[in-house]
């Protein structure tokens, strides 16, 4: 990647949907809530395309289930072996959520409910950010002078942008498969400082203090200073690449190289505390068993076991902040959009969108591990364990406040200045109730 390449990624992902505000004005809500605080950290393990939860987290068998799918059972846990063998050699690290539940069946608009704890609507699309976007700025004032790396960084794909808040907000957006190799100059430091100063002589107008041209100029020279802040860091040596070695033990796939990288920013502790992983790929319309094609079950479960069995040890080993393991102040959650349909195979020998009753693997920052929180009847269909004492069902709102709420953050705040004049809400009200939806607390320790 050339170092123009570098720029325009890291640009992408903050001026995409951001309508760059400086500093938003916050207000807290009358509703009392308690943030559990339990994290540092928080990595998303986005199963793009909604994984088939009753093939996955959830397994069912039938008249459909291939001969090979022997359901294996470790404490509390059971996974098919087949596509799981190295998680189920760590049960003692992660628990599964089988109760979640919502109403969008179409990726676009389920995608956006997972990324910004939102129902879509066109007229506020783009100004409602990331919720990595939002802890991001929950956390800025936690940032030491050593923190030189992005707080929100999205690993393999793009992400909603950070909206109305500020573009230092933004996700810094790369491939794990290509890192990012604008970190050097092909002429050396010397001469990458003297151009840079150059530059900066020559239009300092536009990239110091407050462009005349507006916010998104100078918002862009912020793109420029952070850019420099990377570049010939020791510290940073070997922080977005992945040795052969590496890539053979967390497989040899975007989500291993991913999670590799992950590991490795969250134990150089310079500032990266939220990180998304995209794994694509999950949308299994056709032939979800057949080996023969590409994205069958067996490739997409296998390259994620690999990965995150890895990614789970390497934070184990690694010392957090807070005096115990850095898996142990690290939210690690792999969820999709959605599950799929469950029972018997379409016409298509595949699974179609069911956003009904789904499932999701949580380990670390608090998680009581080794246990399955929830059910579902005998084929997938429906909920039969809500899990909680709620009236209703826990949904992905909830999910998402339960990430607010290990990270410190009270989810029941507001953004009263945004574009539109519409106050923004952490997580949305439900008939002018604020606090609606509910920290997940019975997952934790």
């Amino acid at each position: 990647m050339k170092r123009r390449s570098f720029f325009e990624v890291m640009g992408y992902g903050s001026f995409g949907l951001a309508t760059l505000r400086a500093k938003s004005q916050v207000r807290q809500s009358k509703v009392e809530v308690a943030p559990r605080n339990s994290a540092e950290n928080l990595v998303i393990i986005n199963l793009k395309g909604g994984p088939s939860h009753v093939d996955t987290f959830d397994v069912k068998t039938g008249s459909w289930t291939p001969t090979d799918f022997e359901v294996a059972t470790a404490g509390n846990i059971q996974l098919a072996g087949v596509l799981f063998p190295n998680l189920l050699e760590r049960t003692d690290q992660f628990s599964l959520l089988r109760c979640l539940n919502h109403n969008e069946a179409v990726h676009q608009r389920a995608s956006y409910l997972l990324e910004t704890c939102h129902t879509f609507n066109p007229t506020f699309a783009k100004e409602q950010p990331h919720i990595g976007s939002l802890m991001a700025m929950e956390l800025a004032a936690s940032r030491r002078s050593t923190d030189i790396l992005p707080p929100f960084m999205a690993i393999n794909g793009l992400v909603q942008g950070p909206g109305m808040l500020s573009s230092d907000n933004a996700a810094f957006l790369f491939s794990a498969n290509e890192g990012v190799q604008g970190l050097t100059h092909p002429g050396g430091e010397t001469l990458f400082q003297k151009r840079y100063q150059s530059l900066l002589r020559l239009d300092s107008q536009n990239r110091t203090g407050t462009s005349e041209l507006g916010k998104p100029i100078s918002d862009y020279h912020h793109f420029y200073e952070l850019g420099t802040k990377l570049m010939y860091v020791p510290e940073l040596e070997g922080a977005f690449t992945v040795t052969d070695s590496e890539l053979e033990r967390f497989g040899n796939s975007g989500v291993g190289a991913g999670c590799a990288i992950a590991s490795k920013l969250l134990g150089k502790n310079l500032g990266a505390r939220i990180l998304q992983i995209n794994h694509g790929g999950w949308d299994t319309h056709y032939d979800i068993y057949n080996r023969a094609i590409n994205g069958n079950i067996y490739e997409l479960s296998n390259s994620l076991d690999q990965a995150l069995a890895n990614l789970l040890d390497d934070l184990a080993s690694q010392p957090g902040n807070r005096g115990g393991s850095l898996l142990d102040e690290t939210l690690v959650l792999a969820v999709g959009e959605f599950g799929r349909t469950p029972g018997g195979l379409s016409n298509n020998e595949g699974r179609d969108h069911y956003p009904y009753t789904y499932s999701a693997l949580i380990a670390g920052g608090g998680v009581s591990p080794g246990k399955t929180f929830g059910a579902t009847d005998a084929q997938g269909y429906a909920i039969t364990d809500r899990f909680w004492s709620e009236n209703r069902y826990i949904t992905v709102n909830d999910l998402i406040v339960t990430l607010y709420s290990s990270l410190g953050i009270d989810w029941t705040k507001e953004i009263l200045d945004t574009p539109s004049g519409r106050v923004y809400e952490y997580s949305p009200k439900v008939n002018g109730q604020a606090g609606y939806y509910k920290d997940i607390v019975g997952m934790f320790l």
